[in-house]
């Protein structure tokens, strides 16, 4: 799977049940026998989406990418079961490709350094990648968390205005109540003293037209 798969998966999906456990030690790697040189430390493959981008790696930078390495491992294999001891056996495997291919020690030794240019060129393309990712998918979702953070602010103006505006017309009709209230309550009096008049208009002309 492409390193730009592998960076938007890593982005994208859930994090494995595996990883939210505790990781357990690896073992202790087996001592050397007497008749062994050390062995290259093993690499211990990683849980989840690390193992990925390590399989991603090791699939690149395999040695048969390098037709040096290619070469010797290719002499070496046949070897293995008459020959266990692995410096032993590479020394022969190296003997037998010198005689027969021109191989020599130089030529592997910078085939591992081509293997290292790859891994670094692997960086790269994988630093290029998620520069890419990030902005599209890290920094564009960041300016439109800005838009969205003014456009809040925004309205937050909006609805402090109005609150202001409900405050104000809320003041302007108590003081329409109270003055509506007053007229009221002034029509009603004058009401009752035009009533009181106009009766008292009407005893006095019943008395004088008798």
């Amino acid at each position: 799977m492409p390193f730009m798969d592998l960076i938007k998966k890593a982005i994208f999906e859930e994090e494995p049940q595996s990883q939210q456990q505790a990781a357990k030690p690896a073992p202790a790697p087996l001592a050397p026998r007497a008749s062994q040189t050390a062995p290259t430390p093993a690499y211990v493959p990683m849980t989840g989406r690390d193992n990925q981008f390590y399989a991603r790696l090791a699939k690149q930078t395999d040695l048969a990418a390098v037709p040096e390495l290619a070469k010797i491992e290719q002499f070496a294999a046949p070897l293995a079961a008459v020959i266990p001891d692995k410096s032993l056996r590479y020394k022969a495997a190296l003997a037998t490709a010198q005689s027969q291919g021109g191989l020599t020690k130089d030529a592997i030794l910078r085939g591992f350094d081509n293997l290292l240019n790859l891994l670094d060129s692997s960086a790269s393309t994988f630093n290029r990648q998620t520069d890419e990712v990030g902005k599209t998918e890290v920094d564009a979702k960041l300016g439109q968390i800005n838009e969205m953070n003014d456009t809040i602010q925004q309205k937050q103006k909006e609805i402090a205005d109005l609150q202001q505006q409900m405050k104000s017309m809320q003041s302007q009709t108590e003081v329409s109540r109270s003055k509506l209230q007053e007229a009221k309550s002034n029509f009603a009096s004058a009401l009752d003293r035009r009533r009181a008049e106009i009766q008292q208009q009407r005893k006095e002309f019943e008395t004088i037209l008798g």
